[in-house]
């Protein structure tokens, strides 16, 4: 998904969605999609999802919400005991829409639902996503709002240079503030990450991976993996340190068909309608056209969008001088990740204001 625009995905969320889907597979489809998801050793896949995503949800802390819902031509017959087990472990309806005979409205249909599920933060659904032809399409969306632990202050928020990497430099705002941050340094990747936490409890977390040079992004991205990021983000390896952290105001909006790179990945017949096996689903020739992640991230000075209170430290720290600067005046990597579960709830790659 690599590319030279802003990106952002919900992990999470998209894997959930492959869960409910996988939850009406059988045979050689459920095989796929379970070796390309590694739910083969997995004893109680869908208990564990409705485990994880009630421990993830039901917090005052913030609000995270994670919606899949499969939407069904409405020729086809669904399984009642399929509709009964997707509620019971996702919170999930199927919903019939008349795709062969009113495919427009069927797509507004569904990006009014996205509207009412996400405060009306979606509305980049691609219109073809949709046809005449279409048989199931798979929704998944990911909204947060939560509020940062130390919030930037307005304030000191300025107009400054952010250089692309083109090394074309453009002007942006970039908010800032000063405080002790966990932060580290590893000079063999040439980068340095910072944790900014969300809320009193600092559960949720922010990680902000900054290559140390205008055009260090590609590199790390292409040698990403998920035990690197373990390593990275490891508490143990960071230090507190008094910090001054400058990061631009961002709003990335992202949807993306995710078919292309599920194939490519090893799951192919789901989206085949001659070899798609969705028999627990519905016993009628059925399978998936498209699935498709939508997901909105905002950071300004306060979080996502709520105002939050100030450090009661702010004014002891301020008359300390920072001994280090984090600033995110070039293209980062950023993820958001739950600490409880350990689980990476967000990632995205912050390129150009």
């Amino acid at each position: 998904m690599s590319s030279d625009e802003n990106i952002v995905m919900s992990p999470l969320s998209m894997l959930t969605a492959l869960a409910l889907v996988c939850l009406g597979a059988k045979g050689k489809t459920e095989a796929q999609m379970k070796k390309v998801l590694h739910f083969e050793s997995c004893a109680d896949i869908h208990s564990g999802f409705k485990q994880l995503l009630s421990a993830l949800t039901e917090t005052e802390e913030y609000i995270l919400s994670i919606d899949n819902t499969l939407f069904v031509e409405e020729t086809f017959n669904i399984s009642e005991t399929f509709i009964n087990v997707s509620k019971v472990w996702y919170n999930s309806n199927p919903e019939l829409v008349d795709f062969k005979n009113h495919p427009r409205s069927s797509w507004e249909y569904i990006v009014n639902w996205l509207k009412g599920k996400t405060e009306d933060t979606f509305q980049n659904m691609p219109v073809d996503s949709v046809t005449n032809d279409t048989k199931l399409v798979v929704v998944n969306t990911a909204y947060l709002l939560a509020n940062w632990t130390q919030s930037f202050h307005q304030l000191h928020t300025q107009n400054e240079s952010f250089t692309l990497s083109t090394n074309e430099k453009v002007y942006t705002q970039l908010m800032s503030v000063e405080g002790y941050f966990y932060i580290r340094e590893i000079t063999d990747e040439m980068l340095s990450i910072i944790e900014l936490p969300y809320g009193k409890s600092k559960n949720l977390r922010m990680y902000v991976i900054l290559p140390g040079t205008y055009d260090g992004l590609k590199k790390i991205q292409q040698n990403i993996s998920y035990e690197q990021l373990n390593d990275w983000t490891n508490p143990e390896n960071m230090n507190r340190t008094f910090t001054e952290v400058y990061l631009p105001h961002f709003k990335i909006d992202s949807s993306y068909s995710m078919k292309d790179f599920l194939h490519h990945m090893g799951m192919t017949d789901v989206f085949i309608d001659t070899r798609s096996n969705l028999s627990d689903i519905s016993q009628e020739s059925l399978y998936v056209s498209d699935i498709i992640n939508l997901v909105t991230m905002e950071a300004d000075e306060d979080g996502t969008e709520e105002s939050t209170d100030i450090d009661d430290h702010l004014g002891f720290l301020s008359l300390k001088l920072p001994q280090i600067t984090f600033k995110a005046d070039h293209p980062f990597i950023f993820i958001i990740r739950d600490m409880l579960s350990k689980c990476f709830l967000f990632y995205g790659a912050f390129q150009k204001p």
